[in-house]
């Protein structure tokens, strides 16, 4: 499956969370450096191909699945990772 840049941005911010956290659309912007409409189209394609999923309550929070976090370590998508993927994020949103 092939992504888009900002699938592959807003996959690679998902990425870096401990299996437990999640972000919502507002945080994602601010990890990823998209915009609010473009970080929304991204999540909808990523949850349409099973690669990140929302939860059910209010604010939504987006995690990755494990088969977005297969997809995001192949090659080309693993530039879009931070440091190789080394950070975490805590859940107030910090990178650590």
């Amino acid at each position: 499956m092939a992504l888009t840049e900002p699938q592959a941005k807003v996959l690679a911010a998902l990425a870096i969370l401990e299996p437990a956290q999640a972000l919502t659309v507002r945080e994602l912007c601010g990890h990823s450096g998209r915009a609010e409409a473009a970080t929304r189209a991204a999540l909808q394609g990523l949850a349409d191909s099973g690669l990140a999923h929302g939860s059910r309550r209010v604010p939504v929070g987006w995690r990755i699945t494990d088969r977005g976090r297969s997809l995001i370590n192949e090659r080309p998508y693993r530039e879009f990772l931070p440091d190789n993927g080394a950070a975490t994020v805590n859940t107030n949103g910090a990178s650590r």
